[in-house]
């Protein structure tokens, strides 16, 4: 199960490795969000700038594409395979 070792955050995990490409004023910090569930398996996932490609590819290889926690920030992320 992945977590913050920060502040110890194991629902949501973010990806810097994709760019938000969303046309506001104020868009979302990450172009990709997952939700994972208590095993650590993704739930669902939000996208804001990454193509169906890249959302396939970051749902089979999870541990290397959440890299950040959006809830303090950290990109100290520990993965437990």
């Amino acid at each position: 199960m992945p977590h913050c070792t920060n502040c110890g955050n194991t629902k949501t995990l973010a990806s810097t490795l994709v760019p938000v490409n969303t046309p506001t004023a104020n868009p979302p910090p990450y172009g990709l969000l997952a939700n994972f569930d208590e095993d650590g398996s993704i739930d669902t996932m939000e996208c804001q700038g990454a193509d169906l490609d890249d959302a396939q590819k970051a749902f089979e290889r999870p541990e290397l594409y959440f890299n950040a926690c959006p809830v303090c920030g950290s990109c100290d992320i520990l993965w437990h395979v």
